[in-house]
C-alpha cells in the first residue's frame, strides 16, 4: 500500500463516538493524508483519512489498551472517485474505525461502498449524503452491522440504518424489520414509493428525518403497527400527494410534513392529541375534512400557509392553539 502525505494540519475534526460526533484537536504530527490503492497511479486516490489522538479510543477495550492504540477515520472521498469504494480495515497498521459525516457529501461518482468489520461508528445519515450510492455492502463478520440487498441494517436485521441515496423506483422494507433509523432513507431523491410492512413499530425514533428531502417520493404505505414517526421525517417530500397516518400514532411531531408542497389529502386518526410546531407548514394544497376529536394542542405555525385549508372548524377538545398556527389560512372558529 502506497501513501502520499499532504501538508500537516491542526484542526477540529469530528470523532465518531457512540454515533455522536465530538470535536477533538489534532496535534501537529497528525497528518491528513490520501489513501492510494496499491499499484495504482496517483489519480486513483480514493479518500482522505486522519490518525487521531488516543483519548477517544475507548470502545470495547480493556483498561489501559487505548494507550497503545491509534485508529483512523475516513474524512472524505477525493475528487474523481467513481464506482465502488472499498474501505480497508487497516491503514499504516491502524484500524479504520469511523467515517466522518461529510465524507461522502460530494461523491456523485461513487455507486457502491464496502464497509469492513473495523468500522464501528457512523453518524445517522452519513452514507445518505452520497447521491450516487446504490449499494452498501458490509463485511459478513462485522459485529454490529449487516446488509440486505445492498441496504445497511443492524446485525439482528431488525433496524434499517441506511438506504443508498442512489436507489430509484420502489423499495419494500424487509418483513424482519422492526425499526427504521433516523435519516435512513433521507435524500433518496429518485425514490418514488415505499412499503413499510407490519411489524415495524418505530420510524425514526425522536430524531426522525427518515425521508427528509425525498423529492420524488409519491406514495408511502405505512403499516398500522407503527406507533411513532419522528420529527421532520417527511420534510421536503415535495411530490407526496396523500398519506394515511396509522391509527396507533398519537402525535404529529415538529415539521413532520413541512414543505410537502403537493400534499393534498391526509387522514388523521382519532387518537391524535397533538399537532406539533410547523407540522404541516407550507403544505399549500392540504385539505382536511375535520380534526380528530381527541386533539388538544396545535403548535406554533403548524398550518402556516396552508391556503387550501378553508372552513374547517377546531373542536372544543383543543385547549391550546400556539402562535401563528393558522397564519395564512382561512379556518372556522372552535364550535
Amino acid at each position: 500500500m502506497k501513501l502520499l502525505p499532504l501538508k500537516t494540519t491542526s484542526s477540529l475534526i469530528a470523532i465518531l463516538v457512540g454515533c455522536i460526533l465530538q470535536p477533538i484537536e489534532l496535534s501537529a504530527s497528525d497528518a491528513i493524508m490520501p489513501y492510494l490503492e496499491a499499484g495504482k497511479s496517483d489519480k486513483s486516490w480514493q479518500f482522505s483519512y486522519a490518525i487521531y489522538n488516543d483519548q477517544w479510543l475507548s470502545h470495547d477495550l480493556n483498561p489501559g489498551d487505548e494507550k497503545q492504540l491509534k485508529r483512523v477515520a475516513i474524512l472524505g472521498v477525493l475528487p474523481g472517485a467513481k464506482g465502488k469504494i472499498v474501505i480497508p480495515s487497516l491503514i499504516e497498521g491502524h484500524e479504520v474505525y469511523g467515517i466522518d459525516e461529510n465524507a461522502f457529501k460530494s461523491s456523485t461518482g461513487v455507486t457502491g461502498i464496502v464497509i469492513p468489520k473495523t468500522v464501528r461508528f457512523l453518524k445517522p445519515g452519513t452514507l445518505n449524503r452520497c447521491q450516487g450510492l446504490e449499494s452498501i455492502e458490509v463485511a459478513a463478520d462485522h459485529p454490529d452491522f449487516t446488509s440486505i440487498d445492498g441496504v445497511m441494517f443492524d446485525k439482528q436485521k431488525t433496524k434499517l440504518l441506511a438506504l443508498g441515496s442512489g436507489r430509484t423506483g420502489r423499495y419494500e422494507v424487509p418483513a424482519t424489520t422492526k425499526e427504521i433509523g433516523p435519516y435512513a432513507l433521507s435524500f433518496c431523491i429518485n425514490l418514488k414509493s415505499i412499503v413499510i410492512p407490519k411489524g415495524v413499530t418505530d420510524i425514526g425514533g425522536r430524531r426522525g428525518s427518515v425521508f427528509l428531502g425525498c423529492s420524488k417520493l409519491e406514495s408511502i404505505d405505512i403499516a398500522d403497527t407503527v406507533t411513532n414517526i419522528g420529527q421532520k421525517s417527511f420534510q421536503d417530500c415535495s411530490s407526496l400527494k396523500q398519506i394515511t397516518v396509522p391509527p396507533t400514532v398519537t402525535a404529529i411531531p415538529f415539521g413532520l410534513f413541512w414543505k410537502c408542497s403537493s400534499l393534498a389529502t391526509i387522514t388523521l386518526p382519532d387518537g391524535i392529541t397533538k399537532i406539533g410546531n410547523y407540522a404541516f407548514a407550507d403544505c399549500s394544497l392540504l385539505t382536511l375534512k375535520q380534526f380528530p376529536k381527541s386533539l388538544t394542542t396545535i403548535g406554533s405555525y403548524a398550518f402556516k400557509n396552508c391556503k387550501a385549508l378553508k372552513g374547517i372548524t377546531v373542536p372544543k377538545s383543543v385547549t391550546k392553539i400556539a402562535k401563528g398556527a393558522f397564519l395564512g389560512c382561512d379556518v372556522g372558529k372552535a364550535y
